[in-house]
């Protein structure tokens, strides 16, 4: 009868507990991870999206601007405390001209770079 009595006992040994507490963390460190990975690429993408707008900027003053004025520029530009170093470089072609703009920043992730591209022509811009 007494076998039978200890038999019948049940419930969580230590080592049973032990291995569950450790499946557990490796589980949140696991998700740790994620998240710093998904910390990095929503600032990428925010960073990404400001040196666009930057960019787009300078593209959007260039057709603005007459076409003899248009020339090549090196500035920088400060934005939501991130510095952004932007390069307009032009290229005459006669009756157009090729205006590349590069935004460069140095992130958490390392030196970015972004370059957008646009032709004004002087029929369309005097």
């Amino acid at each position: 009868m007494r076998a039978t009595l200890l038999s019948s006992e049940s419930g969580f040994t230590i080592i049973e507990t032990l291995v569950a507490m450790m499946i557990l963390a490796i589980s949140f460190l696991g998700f740790a991870g994620v998240h710093i990975l998904a910390s990095k690429a929503q600032s990428l993408g925010n960073n990404q999206g400001i040196a666009t707008f930057i960019a787009n900027q300078q593209l959007e003053e260039m057709r603005r601007t007459s076409f003899a004025q248009i020339s090549s520029k090196l500035d920088a530009e400060e934005h939501e405390g991130l510095d952004f170093i932007v390069a307009r470089i032009v290229d005459d072609l006669g009756l157009a001209k090729k205006v590349d703009v590069l935004v460069i920043w140095h992130s958490r992730l390392g030196v970015r770079t972004l370059t957008l591209s646009s032709l004004i022509s002087q029929v369309t811009n005097p």
